[in-house]
Order: C-alpha cells, then structure tokens, then sequence
C-alpha cells in the first residue's frame, strides 16, 4: 500500500516554514507498512491544489493533505477539495459547537470567519482536533482514500495519531510494519564507511543506507516485517558484519547521541569531566549538559576565547600564547591541564581553533582546530582540519573531543 502527501502553503514554498509535517508523515505511515510514492508541495490556490489531487489520485490509493484548514481567505483547501471531488460543502454542526465552545472558554465571542472551518465537503468523516479549531476530514471513494489535517504540527500529529491511523487499522489499510536498527559511527567521512561496508551481504527484503550528519555517518538497516522478532533475527547477521567492519567507529545505535555514551561511560566509572572551549564557544557543555542527569558526571566549564581569558581563568602561560599562538597543542593542551585543575575533574577537554569564515592563514587554515584530552596520566592532544563552515567546523569539533574521551574510557575498561 502507498500513499502520497500533499502539503499546502505559500510560506513552504517561500522557505519560510521548513516542511517538517511531510517528513513526519512518510516515517509514521511506514511505520504500519504504507510507503510514501510522492511528497508535493503546493501554494494557496485552488488549481494547484487540485491539480496536486488528481496527480496523488494516480500514483496511489491513498492522499494525506497538511495545511489550508485554517479560517481565513488564503486556506484554499476545503474549496479546492469539494471541487475535485464534486461535492458541495455542508455545515457540521457538531464542530461548529464545539469551535464556539473553544471560543467561549476563551471569553470570546467566535468571530464569523471561523464559520467556514466547520463546513465540510459532504459525506466527510469529521476528526476531532481538541489542540485547534480546524478538524481532520476522511473522504473515501472506490480506490481513493483522502485525508485532511492542519497545518500546525501539534494539531497535525494529534489528529493523525488519534484519528487517522486508527481508521486505517482498523479498515485493513496498514500491512507489514517498516522497521529498522540504526547504528552510529565517527571518524570517518561516508566514502570510508561504504568501503568498508562494500563486502557486506544484504538478504532481500532488507536495505542497508548510508545517512551522512555533520559529524557522524548513520547506518540505518531496515526492511518490512510482521513483527520485531521476524525483523531482528532477518537484520542479526547484517548488524553483525556492520559492527566487525566498523569497529570501534561505531559508538551508539537507536538514536543514542555521543554525549549520552560519554555520560554513561563516566557515570559507571565514578568519574568526571570538564571543559575549556575558544571555538567551540560552549558547545561541548552545551552538548554534554543536554544529557539528563548531566551533574553526576559534568562539573562545569569555561569559554575562553580572548587570550587574556585563557590566561587569567585557566592558566595558559603568555609565553605558551606568544610563542605559539592561540591555535596550537601547546595552548590546547595547557587549557585542558588547566581546566582540569580548576575544576578537580577527572579528566578536561579543551578546543582552540579558527571557526572560519575568516582568520586563517596557509599555516593555520580555517577549519584548523587542536583538541587535548587531560587526565592523571598526562594531556593528550591532536590537530584537526573540519571542513564546512563554521557551524559545522564547531560541531565537528566538538564531536572530534567527545571521540576522544569515549575512546580513552574505552581503552580503560578493557
């Protein structure tokens, strides 16, 4: 079974509002076994909108449509609806009760635009939308099957979970489930991930894809089964073979981001760590804060990015800055010595480098970033070349650090 997806609005196609609905939609229908044969997106104008209609007509048997339910002259969908369907728009007193009421909880009185958001093409199967006052709508004829929800993405997804996907249950429209295992790797770009990967057998019925972030390369393998029991004995020998070619590149899976390894890792070892940054700009903390429970582990850190400040918080010697500059190891490493110190952690990362776009030079290029790692077996630190601009010369390097420390903590544990 397949479905297409329409979203409406002049502001997605401006840029304006990123399309997020679209990509919730497609993952939430595979999840029961409807594929996604098309995304569209269409402005505010009856034609297109019904032109988007009769081109999702004939590519599958189902169409989910986000947007234009909303009560003024520019939501078009409705009309647009009623007129590639050849149904009049009729008012559904129910829903405009419960509007009114929504309004009247307010102390306001339902101003008469908010009138046309309780007519429906007739014959529609009303969703209620308790977070807004426009419902969902589910209009069926022989082989078509059409859904109608809000814009707003709360309301959106109320609908879809409470309304939509229920019927298509319960209506048999949902097949086997699409399930995956994803598993996460760093420190290799893409190319060296799918080299090592290219011996790797893929069974029919399964997929093995490639998806690049800023900082890591997920493997996502998945395929379509009757249950996660099928799906995980099908998947076994490919997780298997993914983790032997990979390695210790590999260092979460399911979502589980590197701070959060790096959390665990620390918290079952009784240990702590902190952090002196300049480019990174409080991105690692940020990073490493962003994980419940954060304050068994993380102790606190410093952004230093005039020399003066990494002088006088954390330490670095003037002379170390004069002789080799702020970009260096030899500052890194002091940073993290004196992050270290300050804070009586167990271990400190530190980060200094040229973020870009500008301030570098043939010897020291934009995305130059040295990186050290102190604990009470010395300062450990490295040179590293991030590519992107400076939003990703940033993550990457803060990326790079974490690596470091689950790497470290790795090491000590065998």
């Amino acid at each position: 079974m397949e479905a297409t997806i329409i979203a409406i609005g002049d502001e997605l196609l401006l840029g304006k509002t990123v399309n997020n609905n679209a990509a919730y939609l497609s993952a939430r229908l595979a999840a029961v076994g409807i594929g996604t044969r098309r995304q569209m997106v269409v402005g505010d104008r009856d034609d297109e909108i019904v032109a988007a209609l009769e081109a999702a007509r004939e590519l599958a048997a189902i169409a989910v449509t986000t947007g234009g339910l909303g009560p003024t002259e520019d939501d078009r969908t409705l009309a647009a609806v009623a007129s590639h369907l050849g149904r009049e728009l009729v008012l559904h007193q129910p829903t405009l009760r419960e509007i009114e009421r929504r309004f009247a909880r307010r102390g306001l009185t339902m101003p008469a635009v908010n009138v046309g958001q309780a007519s429906v093409p007739a014959g529609a199967r009303v969703l209620s939308n308790p977070l807004g006052t426009a419902p969902g709508l589910i209009l069926e004829e022989e082989g078509f099957l059409l859904c109608l929800l809000p814009g707003v993405p709360a309301e959106m997804e109320y609908i879809f979970e409470h309304g939509f996907l229920p019927y298509l249950e319960k209506k048999g429209y949902a097949g086997e489930r699409v399930l995956e295992k994803l598993l996460h790797a760093t420190g290799l770009p893409e190319s060296a991930v799918a080299e090592r990967l290219a011996g790797v057998e893929v069974p029919a019925g399964l997929h093995l894809a490639f998806l690049p972030q800023a900082a890591q390369v997920d493997l996502r393998i998945w395929g379509t089964a009757s249950d996660e029991g099928n799906f995980a004995e099908r998947a076994r020998p490919v997780i298997e073979a993914v983790r032997r070619e990979l390695g210790e590149y590999i260092f979460g899976e399911d979502g589980t981001s590197l701070e959060e390894v790096v959390g665990e890792l620390l918290g079952r070892r009784g240990e702590t760590v902190a952090v002196a940054e300049s480019c990174t700009g409080g991105l690692l903390a940020k990073r490493l804060t962003d994980v419940p429970g954060a304050s068994a582990w993380f102790l606190g850190g410093v952004v230093a990015y005039a020399n003066e400040a990494k002088t006088s918080l954390l330490g670095v010697p003037e002379e170390t800055l004069v002789a080799h500059g702020a970009v260096s190891e030899e500052v890194a490493r002091a940073l993290a010595a004196g992050a270290r110190e300050r804070f009586g952690a167990t271990y400190a990362l530190a980060a200094t480098g040229i973020a870009g776009p500008s301030g570098g030079t043939a010897e020291k290029p934009v995305g130059m970033v040295c990186l050290a790692l102190a604990g009470a077996d010395g300062v450990a630190s490295t040179t590293q070349t991030f590519g992107g601009g400076r939003g990703w010369v940033r993550r990457r390097a803060s990326q790079y650090a974490l690596e470091m420390l689950r790497r470290h903590l790795r090491e000590g544990e065998r």
